[in-house]
């Protein structure tokens, strides 16, 4: 039930504050890109349902209003590039104590397509769409990076790099 209740209630209610908000576009465009960014990068999930709600939604909404109003001047863009870059070779794939990256092909498979989507942002990004899709593209990134960060990892006091506990206790 609790499950269910997350699965429907919370896209819903996001949804239903996108269309208050007049932000529909933009977090359905802001899902999307963050999905793939995190279908190979992985990262944290909140502990509890109510966790994943207080989170969830300002987030998205924040969001949102980022994608919709901000400019962003480009030497914040390069430096934020070069993190971005730093990051996922460094981080991703960053697995949970739930689902460990127990295979190291897995791992390994999962970083270069990770990376790989990154650059692919990277590209459209640099051809310029437009404005407001270049904001989606950033803001998606920026919350991979806070999920697949090991800082966010002890700052939530979840282990980081959960495969290394079954690598030893197999030895």
């Amino acid at each position: 039930m609790n499950i269910l209740l997350l699965f429907f209630a919370l896209p819903i209610s996001t949804i239903i504050l996108a269309i208050v908000f007049d932000l529909v576009i933009e977090l359905l465009l802001l899902s999307l890109v963050y999905s793939t960014l995190r279908l190979y990068g992985f990262g944290i999930h909140a502990k509890t349902s109510l966790q994943c709600w207080f989170t969830t939604i300002p987030i998205y909404m924040l969001g949102g209003l980022f994608i919709k109003y901000a400019t962003i001047t480009s030497n914040v863009i390069y430096i934020f590039w070069i993190i971005a870059f730093l990051s996922f070779l460094l981080f991703a794939p960053a697995d949970t104590p739930a689902r460990p990256l127990i295979r190291k092909n897995k791992r390994i498979r999962a970083k270069i397509l990770s990376v790989l989507i990154l650059c692919f942002y990277f590209i459209i990004y640099i051809l310029n769409i437009s404005s407001m899709f270049n904001n989606v593209i950033i803001y998606a990134i920026c919350m991979e990076l806070i999920v697949i960060n090991p800082l966010t990892y002890k700052l939530t006091n979840t282990p980081f790099r959960n495969y290394k506990i079954y690598e030893k206790n197999m030895v």
